[in-house]
């Protein structure tokens, strides 16, 4: 893309010339009486190394160039589809490629500014490089290459309908000789809304994908897909950067917990066989953090007057939440250590509010007693919850007067 600019089309000639890309035809515009345009899909491309050499002639103005989402979520959402249609023929999911995404979001946004549709690159008309030359400028050492195209799709749904209902364009969405994806969305030209999906493999390269590529998850419970099988033995993972887990027998399907911990997760994959080992890593936003519980307070201290018979205060509250998350914990009390108090209840669920309250045994306290016990609360739920159990200490001492100061408010 040497520049942007709008390169103006006669809608008729549009109508009638079909370009060749690779021996295969692009759909051309179809135009309404009222000017307005429909969604098209241009025919599938995809190549691989024994179609074709790696290097082919470079044309002037098909450089790289990184250009940021004008809709992330769209791109995103795309790439999620896709491995939903994946699923359904019990595919492998494929993994988000940065590079191949920067040359999808290339190619849509050259097509939109420089006013065409076609897989090949064009300026002014001309033709200045071949679609796997571009994208081989963002995304070498690949073995296998397919990219999908379309314009006028107003959704990420509607695009990927297009798409499955072209059986060029779905063979390239479920082709078992991909690992990578990328996609590309921009917003503006004659189409108004213009879609690229782009397609890889590096033979040297073999991804790890958390929950199908979807971008977000509520549970730390997850599934992973691994590829290597039949070239790897073994395999061991960690989160983020904890500890590796042991070596085990590798296999491409397995269940995983994330670290319970709010924010962008990492799982990180090593392969081996025999000497030989790579690694890959994926990530994904766990939107919610551990269950915890949270005593507040952890220590209660109660005041018994001799000469009134007056307990202060006469009781006092223990609250018990769920401070990591929204889950709802259920909770025992139990290590009762003293027959001088007693709780309101002895199980309960998150929040709640746990009253205790001192007995005198025996009918009274006795004078300078200082009296020393608590309670432990326990998490009963299956799941491991940070800060189970907790434990409350309670407190009496047996004075013959509290001593009361009020002090004086002050304002300036």
């Amino acid at each position: 893309m040497s520049r942007f600019y709008i390169h103006k089309v006669n809608p008729i000639i549009l109508c009638l010339v079909a370009v060749l890309v690779w021996g295969l035809s692009v759909s051309p515009a179809v135009v309404r009486a009222d000017d307005s345009v429909l969604p098209v899909v241009g025919e599938p491309a995809a190549v691989d190394e024994t179609s074709e050499p790696h290097n082919s002639i470079q044309f002037n103005g098909c450089e790289r160039q990184n250009f940021e989402p004008v809709n992330a979520e769209f791109e995103q959402r795309v790439v999620e589809l896709v491995n939903q249609e994946r699923n359904k023929q019990d595919l492998p999911p494929l993994k988000w490629n940065i590079d191949l995404g920067y040359a999808a979001r290339y190619h849509a946004r050259d097509m939109a500014e420089d006013g065409y549709f076609n897989h090949d690159s064009y300026d002014g008309g001309q033709m200045i490089c071949s679609w796997s030359t571009r994208i081989g400028k963002f995304y070498s050492g690949w073995s296998s290459l397919a990219e999908n195209i379309a314009a006028g799709y107003t959704t990420p749904e509607n695009v990927i309908s297009g798409w499955m209902n072209s059986s060029g364009h779905r063979a390239n969405i479920l082709s078992p000789s991909n690992r990578e994806i990328g996609v590309g969305y921009w917003s503006g030209g004659s189409y108004r809304y213009y879609w690229v999906q782009d397609f890889g493999r590096r033979s040297s390269v073999y991804p790890v994908v958390i929950n199908r590529e979807y971008a977000r998850t509520s549970s730390p419970d997850v599934e992973l897909y691994i590829y290597g099988q039949g070239v790897w033995t073994e395999m061991r993972l960690r989160n983020d950067d904890g500890n590796w887990s042991e070596w085990r027998p590798f296999q491409s399907r397995l269940n995983w917990r994330l670290n319970r911990v709010k924010g962008i997760r990492t799982v990180t994959v090593e392969l081996r066989n025999g000497s030989g080992t790579t690694s890959s890593w994926d990530t994904i936003e766990l939107t919610t953090s551990a269950p915890e519980l949270e005593v507040q307070p952890a220590s209660l201290t109660f005041f018994y007057e001799t000469s009134t018979g007056r307990l202060i205060p006469p009781s006092a509250s223990v609250f018990i939440q769920n401070s990591g998350n929204d889950q709802v914990l259920n909770w025992v009390v139990e290590n009762i250590n003293g027959d001088w108090f007693s709780p309101s209840a002895l199980a309960g669920s998150t929040p709640a509010s746990l009253v205790i309250s001192p007995v005198p045994n025996g009918g009274s306290f006795v004078q300078n007693q200082i009296l020393s016990g608590g309670l432990t609360i326990r998490i009963t739920d299956t799941f491991p919850v940070a800060g189970s159990p907790r434990q409350v200490a309670v407190q009496v001492l047996v004075v013959e007067r509290v001593q009361q100061v009020f002090l004086p408010m002050v304002r300036r």
